[in-house]
């Protein structure tokens, strides 16, 4: 189904929306929720509290393309989840992206960079200015949290291959800050 009519069935509140939202957004979101928190009965609590979220949000929220806001709410939703699991332990698997991301990124806190919007607009810029191959990979590994892996699997490509492009991308991203005025203090 049609993203807008998806929204019209919300608007509607028709509790069908709420199946079609699982079935055009499900597997990913919780693909994502999985990738950020590793255990598959959070990821599946995550899901479903986003189409909660989303029941709520919509209306009065429209928005266009509803992908995104789908995407990000459910990663919001997986985020508060690790933080609370976090209190109890470490979570390595997304940690790891986090990590390899930290040491390119300016500052102490990461968390507060992530949320940072003028941050955001410069990381936007540097992926701009990249291959559609190389925006792919970096937004598989760090937005989604996916791993080198399935990176690699799902753009047929070896896995050592994909870890050097993540590294190259990562020096990259750290010049590109640096000359927009983001210190970077090792």
């Amino acid at each position: 189904m049609e993203d807008k009519k998806i929204i019209g069935l919300l608007f509607s509140r028709v509790e069908h929306a709420i199946n079609e939202l699982s079935i055009r957004f499900g597997k990913q979101l919780s693909r994502i929720a999985y990738n950020i928190l590793g255990n598959l009965s959070d990821a599946e609590e995550c899901t479903n509290d986003t189409y909660l979220a989303l029941w709520n949000a919509i209306p009065p929220a429209s928005p266009d393309p509803l992908a995104p806001y789908v995407y990000r709410t459910g990663r919001n939703i997986a985020l508060k989840k690790l933080e609370i699991n976090m209190a109890k332990k470490r979570n390595g698997r997304y940690d790891l992206s986090l990590d390899e991301l930290n040491e390119c990124l300016p500052g102490d806190d990461l968390e507060q960079l992530i949320d940072a919007k003028e941050l955001g607009r410069a990381i936007d810029r540097f992926l701009s200015g990249n291959s559609k191959e190389n925006r792919y990979i970096f937004l598989r590994r760090y937005w989604f949290g996916d791993s080198v892996k399935d990176i690699a699997d799902a753009l047929n490509m070896q896995e050592n291959a994909v870890s050097v492009r993540l590294n190259r991308l990562r020096k990259s991203l750290k010049d590109h800050l640096q000359k927009e005025g983001y210190n970077y203090e090792a």
